[in-house]
């Protein structure tokens, strides 16, 4: 196999140009530092680095509310643009998550110059100078392991059950990305198949957390007194109905397409 950078070298890199454009306030900074640390946590998962993977973990958490807050915007000027929302109500509900917004803001700038993120960037660098033994076996069990666990797919009728099972088709797709990182070949058709479930699994979570957050939204509105925008979100919520179930039903058929597809026998290019 041809010499090729090691794993955590990769890792360090992205993670260290994500957490610049995090800094820096670029629009696509907090996407990128939360897509690094995922992929820490699932090489270091693999590679049984516990500590690593943990705290990798803990930082995407702290950056979860204002990801999904940007996600959520995003479709409140979509269902606005469609005329299912009042321009009037549609300003009243971007005011009211402005406040959550700077919040986020503020989390993601402690993150960004936190002292958990520095130390995991020294671990990064420490893991990328040091010899790591067998870690294209321990890449390849971990893979199939997770490749196993999505055999059996979800039915769509628990939220829990759908939304854990969108965990392990990430999981597998950075480890099988892990795998073509270190010279195996024959991998794109599984990851492709992977990043369209994804995407799919994807849709339907971020239609599940907008409608959430609409839900949480209106019972505040009711509890003030906004009647008229309590009365306009609960319309919004019957027409999201039908784009909810739409959106489960394609994420749970792009999650079928792995019960019969048996892992390939990984091989070096």
């Amino acid at each position: 196999m041809p010499d090729r950078p090691k794993l955590w070298t990769l890792r360090a890199s992205a993670l260290r140009k994500a957490r610049r454009a995090l800094r820096q306030a670029n629009p696509e900074g907090l996407h990128d530092t939360r897509v690094a640390l995922r992929r820490i946590g699932a090489t270091a998962a693999a590679l049984r680095k516990e500590k690593v993977s943990r705290q990798s973990k803990t930082l995407v958490r702290r950056l979860s509310e204002r990801r999904q807050l940007e996600v959520d915007r995003e479709l409140l000027g979509r269902v606005a643009a469609a005329g299912l929302l009042s321009r009037e109500a549609a300003a009243g509900l971007d005011a009211r998550w402005d406040a959550l917004l700077r919040s986020g803001e503020r989390e993601a700038a402690r993150v960004a110059d936190g002292r958990k993120i520095r130390r995991l960037a020294k671990a990064l660098e420490r893991l990328s100078k040091s010899p790591q033994s067998r870690v294209l076996t321990k890449l390849e069990q971990s893979w199939r392991d997770a490749r196993k666990a999505l055999a059996s797919p979800p039915d769509g009728k628990d939220d829990r059950e759908l939304h854990r099972y969108r965990i392990a088709v990430k999981r597998a797709r950075y480890l099988a990305e892990d795998l073509v990182a270190r010279g195996v070949a024959d991998l794109e058709e599984e990851i492709a198949r992977t990043k369209a479930a994804q995407t799919a699994l994807g849709q339907w979570n971020d239609v599940r957390l907008f409608r959430e957050r609409l839900e949480r939204t209106r019972e505040r509105a009711e509890r003030t007194g906004a009647v008229s925008l309590s009365a306009e979100i609960g319309r919004l919520l019957l027409v999201l109905e039908g784009t909810s179930a739409s959106a489960r039903k394609e994420a749970v058929r792009a999650s079928g397409q792995f019960s019969n597809v048996i892992p390939l026998v990984v091989r070096t290019a």
